[in-house]
């Protein structure tokens, strides 16, 4: 799977058919699909002194109360990595989305796996966890 540079720090693997644009500074990575997919992506440094207790601590409060699953797990450097599976509905529609923060040095990235029904968990859940600082 190729590789995509997102910045100087990170980097995740997508296939050949998403293609890439900033909206609002954020990163959106669009694959029509089929199955239709959507990826967005943030980068964000946490306030000078904060721990990566403090950050995690903030990432919980962020999250949903009540998803249909939840996941935290480190990377191969003991970096936390948070998120949550949940159905949504935007506009009428309902969608699934894995919604997940990847902590690095001095950084963490807050994204959106967007697909259209559950069965894409497993590919939500490779994607995230390809991201990758360094």
């Amino acid at each position: 799977m190729p590789r995509l540079q997102l910045s100087a720090a990170w980097s995740i693997d997508v296939d050949d058919s998403f293609s890439a644009r900033e909206v609002d500074n954020d990163l959106q990575l669009v694959s029509a699909g089929p199955p239709p997919r959507s990826i967005w992506l943030a980068v964000w440094a946490p306030p000078p002194g904060m721990s990566t207790e403090d950050v995690v601590t903030m990432i919980r409060g962020d999250q949903h109360p009540d998803p249909a699953q939840a996941f935290e797990e480190a990377d191969e450097h003991g970096r936390p990595r948070l998120a949550s599976w949940y159905a949504e509905t935007v506009e009428g529609r309902t969608h699934w989305g894995l919604y997940g923060y990847t902590l690095g040095a001095g950084e963490f990235v807050q994204s959106a796996f967007l697909v259209p029904d559950e069965s894409l968990l497993p590919w939500a859940l490779e994607t995230w966890r390809s991201l990758q600082a360094g």
